[in-house]
């Protein structure tokens, strides 16, 4: 991909808590200084300012010295996103600097590193996945195709076109295998590889990656200046799934009439 001039190029912390993977990274320009990264199941609140300072130290960077926030805003873990924007909103705030949301299906996207079209998708729970399409060009520009949505592995194989694609996938791997399942059904066979070439009738699985704020980092590089937020003020979490608590006001029975 094509390299961004690091002069005069903001250096970014970049947070992404939308899984249990959470990570935090320091990039400037197309250089990646560092990244920290925890597999903390619902410990997000408590350790990730733990894991700014730590990066930081070993970078021997101040806080004072970032120019850019980026943070994955979903869809991923409802409370792990809730706490993300939060504390980098909170940053942002504390310092008086910008802050550009990344989409955790971007990120995992962009992290293919093959130009192509991509469908990034992750695990949803209760059998489903969050799944959105892109076309990722040789430049590193990265384009939308679709809109975010929660779907069944079945659905999502019947909605794809006959077009060479690569997955990258955050799943487990039942739904790895619901994936291929309903590819064999319909004539495709999905190649588990790290690098493959597309074929015709074949798609391409490409492994996902460990940590999520590198690429988050990365695209908030690309996007600065023209996406950022004052402070993050006005930033909204993607969720795609209402939460649990939503799902229960909406079916809640209408209060009968006086």
């Amino acid at each position: 991909m094509m390299a961004i001039p690091t002069d005069d190029a903001p250096l970014i912390l970049a947070v992404d808590t939308t899984s249990e993977r959470g990570s935090v990274a320091l990039q400037r320009g197309s250089e990646l200084l560092a990244v920290l990264g925890s597999w903390r199941p619902g410990a997000h609140s408590q350790k990730l300012h733990e894991d700014v300072d730590l990066l930081l130290r070993r970078a021997e960077v101040a806080l004072e010295q970032i120019a850019l926030f980026a943070v994955a805003v979903g869809p991923g873990s409802f409370t792990g996103v809730r706490v993300g924007i939060a504390s980098v909103q909170g940053l942002a705030h504390a310092l008086a600097k910008p802050v550009v949301g990344i989409g955790a299906l971007e990120a995992l996207a962009y992290s293919a590193g093959v130009s192509g079209i991509i469908c990034a998708c992750r695990d949803a729970l209760r059998g489903d996945l969050y799944a959105q399409l892109f076309r990722l060009a040789p430049d590193g520009t990265l384009s939308a195709l679709s809109e975010p949505r929660l779907v069944r592995p079945d659905v999502l194989v019947a909605s794809l076109e006959d077009d060479p694609l690569v997955f990258v996938c955050d799943a487990t791997a039942s739904l790895l295998r619901a994936l291929e399942e309903a590819g064999q059904r319909i004539g495709r066979t999905l190649a588990s590889l790290t690098h493959a070439p597309l074929h015709a009738r074949g798609w391409t699985l490409l492994q996902r990656p460990t940590f999520l704020a590198p690429a988050v980092a990365a695209l908030a590089a690309r996007r600065f200046p023209k996406e950022a937020v004052p402070e993050g003020a006005t930033l909204d979490a993607l969720y795609v799934r209402p939460s649990d608590a939503e799902v229960r006001w909406r079916s809640r029975p209408d209060p009968l009439p006086d």
